[in-house]
């Protein structure tokens, strides 16, 4: 039989009685720091740029990258799709400890980050990150507050929800650790004060906005789920679940998930509807699911993640976590489970923890998914993928002591999509491609080649790759692409290439004294956790968007042509211009 509990609000002044009840003392309860110059450095950009992307093919096509153990850049199962790391925010440190990102909600052009401590202290953070722009988002205010930890995070109009734990033995007023609140924004920044409503349980662990005149947070180990009014943010019924992970609001029904191994499904006034059954997860283990339409996405700790129709209770399919390949001998095989999962559109995003972040492909029609790969992060920092979240075209993990990684989505879809000819399908079995001299070719399809020469005239209408050596476009040679080009080492152009579509280039990039690089489309240069530079004596044509994640060597006789307004080229490392011409616009620089 549930328990229905009625509680109040506790609020709390910002004098508080010490605990052995002498005199008071004054305490601030969030502490915020808005200095752009402190807050810079906290930003890091050090392992900018494209990520590995391991997928096993099933068709032999990857583009791998790197040595034989780190494959792709692009997944043979989806060739208009890659990842670059576009940010890292540095864990706050407070009082001699290295918080740990905890969850990540999202509103508008502004990214929440929550920070909690391990061990038995209590100091929790939340980092307020601009996000108007994905290839350079800036830290713009944080806080901290001293004695309570930041589990969980959302967003309710001009309210930040949070779900937390705080100290009973510096807030005496407190019955429970266990607390909600909320924090009113003001043009996205955050206000100074917050008022506890304490709830049953060790912490409140997720706080989900409603869709009607209710909001819903749930509290772990011996915890609740409570129903919030939208307005006070007190709770106005509570109902007694074991071992809760995590809420959410869809369609009239709200969800929420026990570790005991139940999905259960309320109305919105909290009336009991029907449990589903689920994986067990182990106790106090960090769990957090999504919906979408009909559908909800459980995260099933060493399981994966299972998706569930919510209206039959019925299971859809069960995904477990892709072996993981790398050549990271310290990863801890007992932290590879799942934690939470994000929808986004076409995508579904997996945190799962020690194995970094895994991605595949939505079918919304059915609730069906398919593997893209996944990308781990043990390479850079050994850290924890704990919460993932992906909203247009950014994926946000929370990665514990690690911080935030910020990720951004690169559409390799081809501006243009159809090409401007009849070819036929390349269907020979050669690890290299070679286009000799006076032998100029017209392929079509995806293949990858351990390396390419171009001699003479080649145009290729759909995706092509070097996977293994350079992609050399020589002197009397002219490459022409229509869709993807992926380069896993070097792209040398010594005299014209044209790229209609999307490419990424692992490593340098030369554009020689008698070059011509002409793109319009997209291209990102430059592997995440490598030096690399993109070294330009020739001309390069800009029609769209080129991302260098490495260094830009301009020499004196290059020059760089922006076709439009609303092209650009991004770079992240240092800028070194021998009086180049710069043509109808401006390079932008990303951090110091």
């Amino acid at each position: 039989m549930k328990k229905v509990f009625y509680l109040l609000s506790v609020s709390l002044a910002f004098t508080v009685i010490s605990c052995d009840k002498a005199d008071p003392i004054s305490i601030d309860k969030v502490i915020i720091e808005n200095n752009e110059s402190i807050l810079g450095n906290r930003v890091s950009h050090e392992n900018v740029g494209l990520l590995n992307i391991q997928n096993k093919s099933s068709n032999g096509a990857k583009f791998k990258s790197g040595s034989q153990d780190e494959t792709v850049v692009l997944t043979s199962a989806d060739k208009n799709f890659a990842l670059a790391l576009v940010s890292e925010v540095l864990s706050p440190v407070y009082e001699g400890s290295t918080l740990r990102s905890t969850h990540v909600a999202i509103s508008g052009n502004y990214a929440y980050v929550s920070y909690n401590t391990e061990g038995n202290k209590y100091l929790g953070g939340i980092d307020v990150i601009d996000i108007s722009e994905i290839n350079y988002p800036k830290l713009i205010s944080s806080a901290k507050l001293p004695n309570v930890d930041v589990n969980a995070l959302a967003i309710d109009g001009n309210k930040l929800l949070i779900a937390g734990a705080a100290d009973v033995d510096f807030f005496s007023d407190l019955p429970t650790s266990a607390w909600t609140s909320y924090m009113t924004l003001n043009n996205g920044l955050l206000g100074s004060n917050y008022d506890f409503t304490s709830l049953y349980g060790q912490a409140a662990i997720d706080v989900y906005p409603g869709t009607s005149n209710s909001n819903y947070v749930v509290s772990g180990s011996q915890g609740v789920l409570a129903k919030l009014n939208k307005q006070t943010g007190k709770a106005e019924l509570m109902i007694d679940i074991a071992d809760l992970r995590s809420v959410r609001n869809v369609n009239g029904k709200v969800l929420a998930l026990s570790g005991t191994g139940v999905l259960k499904v309320y109305n919105e006034a909290l009336a009991f509807e029907k449990d589903i059954n689920v994986a067990q997860n182990n106790t106090e283990s960090k769990r957090v699911l999504d919906v979408y339409q009909n559908y909800v996405f459980v995260p099933q700790g060493k399981k994966g993640f299972a998706t569930y129709n919510i209206m039959s209770g019925g299971l859809i399919a069960e995904y477990a976590i892709p072996q993981y390949v790398g050549n990271d001998n310290n990863i801890n095989f007992e932290d590879v489970v799942t934690n939470s999962v994000s929808v986004n559109g076409d995508k579904i995003f997996a945190a799962n923890g020690a194995a970094g972040i895994s991605i595949y492909n939505f079918d919304n029609s059915v609730g069906s998914a398919n593997l893209l790969g996944t990308a781990s992060f043990n390479g850079l920092e050994l850290t924890s993928s704990n919460f993932v979240i992906s909203r247009e075209n950014y994926v946000f993990v929370a990665s514990g002591r690690g911080g935030l990684k910020i990720l951004k989505m690169i559409d390799l879809t081809p501006k243009t999509i159809t090409c401007s000819g009849n070819y036929p399908v390349y269907n020979k079995n050669e690890s290299w491609l070679n286009i000799n001299s006076n032998d100029s070719k017209n392929y079509s399809g995806t293949y990858n080649f351990q390396g390419v020469n171009v001699n003479d005239e080649l145009i290729w209408c759909g995706a092509i790759g070097s996977i293994a050596s350079d992609l050399n476009i020589n002197s009397n040679g002219k490459f022409t692409v229509y869709g993807t080009l992926a380069a896993s080492k070097a792209l040398n152009v010594n005299s014209t290439a044209n790229i209609y579509g999307a490419g990424v280039v692992e490593g340098n990039l030369h554009l020689n004294s008698n070059g011509v690089l002409n793109i319009i489309g997209t291209v990102s240069q430059g592997k995440s956790g490598t030096k690399t530079t993109f070294h330009i004596n020739g001309k390069l044509i800009i029609d769209g968007e080129v991302v260098v994640y490495g260094d830009l060597n301009l020499n004196n006789s290059s020059s760089v042509e922006f076709k439009n307004t609303s092209s650009k080229l991004i770079v992240y490392g240092k800028i070194t211009n021998n009086n180049a011409k710069i043509i109808n616009g401006n390079i932008t620089k990303v951090g110091n």
